[in-house]
């Protein structure tokens, strides 16, 4: 592992079959790497130790519309911009903080159980803020793609069917939101996505085989999440932007299932609450691709306006996980959103 240049091309492949199944068994890794399990299952600790890649584990409310996403664009007073998104770091429901250029400075991804409780977090927590001079507030409406699907692409795509072929078979989506019985597991999971089930057992007082049945049953029936995430500046999409589309409504589910299949998208969401009605956020091989991105929009699919980018200077933190400036993962702090 070089930890200040990149991966190698065995920690790009683990941590791409880790994306395709984040809790595929090591000897399935193994087997497709043409490694030993144990090596893979070392260096795995290794990145993880060092921060460079991590599991994250969230509910699956956040990608199927149950609760409310916004993105909120933040503008600070002269010199703020470090303290404000230090003081929002370990507030539970914000998801995501960038540092971006542009009109505004920061770009918060906030989670909340209903409209009323946003208007509440905006108008009372976010507006009091020493050094916050003013937000405007994007509601997700829909989400069409987000950071689970997203890969590194450092796999043979016949490899990579193997380890997808590992997956729980999907039930129906979930009806009913998590019950306390399974609250523990999934804190356990937080945690660490990649815990064993006599782990999970222990952290969430169940025995090993019912960890291992709920877990299996969380996973198929999309009640939760997992995706492998990567220090990014390493990763070889070392650039990350968010572009704010203007698109006619009538073609906006069909353009924005074209954006979601991108190689870049990370996260392409319907919004509403100013001129954009779709943006996307992107991760790119350089800062010149953004222009290369735009070039391309616009002859392929000529139905988007881009209408404002923002470039990402720095992730502060990325779905609860706290990054240092080299993007590494640093602390956790899970995310409280839910009705209690």
């Amino acid at each position: 592992m070089q930890d200040s240049v990149a991966f190698d091309e065995l920690e790009l492949q683990l941590i791409n079959a880790l994306q395709l199944n984040p809790r595929a068994p090591w000897n399935l890794i193994g087997e497709v790497l043409g490694v030993d399990p144990v090596t893979v299952a070392r260096r795995w600790d290794r990145l993880t130790a060092a921060g460079l890649a991590w599991i994250t584990v969230y509910r699956a409310q956040l990608s199927l519309g149950t609760v409310i996403g916004a993105c909120i664009e933040v503008r600070c007073a002269a010199g703020k911009a470090g303290a404000v998104a230090d003081r929002l770091c370990h507030d539970r429901r914000v998801g995501t903080i960038e540092h971006i250029t542009g009109d505004s400075d920061l770009l918060l991804t906030v989670f909340a159980p209903g409209l009323a409780d946003l208007s509440t977090y905006v108008l009372t927590s976010l507006g009091r803020i020493r050094g916050v001079r003013d937000c405007r507030t994007h509601v997700m409406t829909a989400i069409h793609a987000e950071g689970s699907r997203w890969e590194l692409r450092a796999l043979d795509p016949l490899l990579g069917n193997r380890i997808r072929a590992s997956r729980p078979d999907p039930q129906p989506a979930p009806r009913q939101p998590i019950g306390p019985r399974d609250a523990a597991l999934l804190t356990a999971l937080e945690r660490n996505g990649r815990a064993g089930f006599a782990e999970l057992a222990a952290d969430s007082g169940v025995s090993v085989s019912t960890a291992r049945r709920r877990v299996s049953s969380l996973i198929a029936a999309q009640h939760i999440t997992l995706r492998c995430e990567v220090a990014q500046p390493m990763s070889g999409w070392p650039i990350s932007a968010t572009l704010w589309c203007r698109v006619a409504p009538n073609r906006l589910d069909t353009v924005a299932g074209q954006l979601a299949t991108l190689p870049e998208t990370r996260l392409c969401a319907s919004v509403t609450g100013g001129r954009a009605n779709l943006m996307i956020s992107v991760w790119l091989r350089s800062a010149g691709d953004i222009h290369r991105l735009q070039a391309a929009l616009a002859e392929q699919v000529s139905e988007v306006e881009v209408v404002d980018v923002a470039l990402a200077l720095r992730h502060v933190k990325r779905l609860g996980r706290l990054l240092d400036d080299r993007g590494r993962a640093t602390d956790f702090v899970p995310l409280d959103i839910w009705p209690h």
